[in-house]
Order: structure tokens, then sequence, then C-alpha cells
């Protein structure tokens, strides 16, 4: 704790949640939202962000970002918890897009309409992981560049990198799954260049935690990052 504190006074840091499960029917957990509460109290970071998803049921935890259909009465559902969250931690929150491996039948808008709706109606900010739009797209069969330039990039606060697993479906279509256990493909730095050129410069973190190299490696992903960056900001 105390060398997370050191470099909180060094560094902007971002909290990033994955167990708050703001798209489950049920309730949040008050006891998680307090404990989280108490984090962002004691670390003061630059941003917070969750994920569109659902990771509990009935007071169990999935160990998992579970996809849910874009219909009204998700819309209203999510907006009253991202309320509730805004309204105990007492600072904005950021909304991850989520990689998607189906889509649903009873879905009634786009995703990128849904997030538009949910940030124009809570306040709440963006968080475009852009190899989340690479994974969804390949495995939907849909167009990347189109949902970036249908994605409301003026709400993003804070921008993803990471690798992906690759697989194939019973029927041998190709199947990309979230790992971050790779480095970030070249298709996805492609997409960023894109949404750098459309957005301007947004803060960026390249996720890496499983499968973990060594550190040449990381470094290398980071500098190229900042490197995309600074092509946008000269």
């Amino acid at each position: 704790m105390a060398q997370l504190r050191h470099l909180s006074e060094r560094f902007a840091i971002s909290v990033h949640g994955v167990g708050l499960s703001i798209g489950s029917e049920g309730p949040l957990d008050a006891e998680h939202l307090g404990r989280l509460r108490h984090l962002c109290d004691w670390l003061a970071p630059a941003r917070f962000s969750e994920h569109l998803a659902w990771s509990s049921h009935d007071g169990a935890f999935l160990n998992d970002l579970l996809p849910l259909p874009y219909t009204q009465s998700s819309l209203n559902r999510i907006c009253n918890h991202i309320d509730q969250v805004q309204e105990v931690l007492n600072r904005q929150m950021l909304l991850e897009n989520p990689s998607s491996y189906l889509a649903f039948a009873q879905s009634e808008m786009s995703e990128t309409a849904f997030l538009r709706e949910v940030s124009q109606r809570t306040g709440c900010g963006l968080l475009l992981d852009i190899n989340n739009v690479f994974i969804s797209a390949v495995n939907l069969g849909v167009d990347p560049r189109a949902y970036i330039d249908d994605f409301p990039l003026e709400k993003v606060g804070e921008m993803h990198l990471g690798g992906h697993d690759e697989d194939a479906d019973d029927a041998g279509r190709p199947l990309l799954i979230d790992s971050h256990g790779h480095a970030v493909c070249d298709p996805v730095w492609v997409l960023l260049d894109a949404v750098l050129a459309k957005g301007g410069p947004r803060p960026v973190l390249v996720e890496w935690d499983t499968e973990v190299p060594d550190w040449p490696v990381l470094a290398a992903e980071a500098a190229r990052a900042a490197a995309a960056l600074q092509g946008v900001m000269a």
C-alpha cells in the first residue's frame, strides 16, 4: 500500500474495476461499492472505470464479464446503476465497451447508440478499448472502422490496447478471445491511429496481465503507444 501511495504521488493512477456488475439484473453490491469508495478516497485516482457487462447473479460472482442485450430495459437498469456508482463515489466513472462473441436477437439498438445514450443520460464518460472493437468486429463480422466512425469519441476519457488469443468456432470461422496475453496486433495499432486522427489524443493504457513477458517487450509496447500519441500532439 505504501508503494501504491508513492506511485500515486508521481503518476496519474487509473482504477479499472471488474466486479461491480453494472449490467446485472439485481442491485449493485453495496459492500463492494463501499470498499471501492474507500479506495478512491484514499488513492484519489485520475480516473475510475468499469465494464459494460455483468458478472454476478444471486450473490454469486461468476469471474467473467458477460454480455447483455441492448434494450430499453437494459439501458434503464444500467443508467440507474451508474447514477448510483457516481453518487457514492462522488466522481465521474468511465464505461468500457465490451469484447463480444455473439449478438442478441432482442437488441433494439447498436452498441455505439447504447453507449452514447448511457453517457448522455448519466454524465458518465466512456473508455474506448480498441482491442475490444477489433475482437467484436472479427467475431460478429462487422467493420471496425464503421464502429469507430459511429462511436461518441467526444465522451472518451481513456483508451485501452491489448492482445488476444486466436481460435475458431465450430464452423471454422475466426474467433478472437480477449486475453491480454499477447502483444497488440497490427490491425489494432492501425485502429488506434484512426481514432487519434479523428478524436484527438487521450490517455492510452496497454493491458498485458497474463503470460507477462520481460520488461523490454512491455516497454516497447508502451513506447509505440506513446509515439502514436505524440504523432497527433506535435
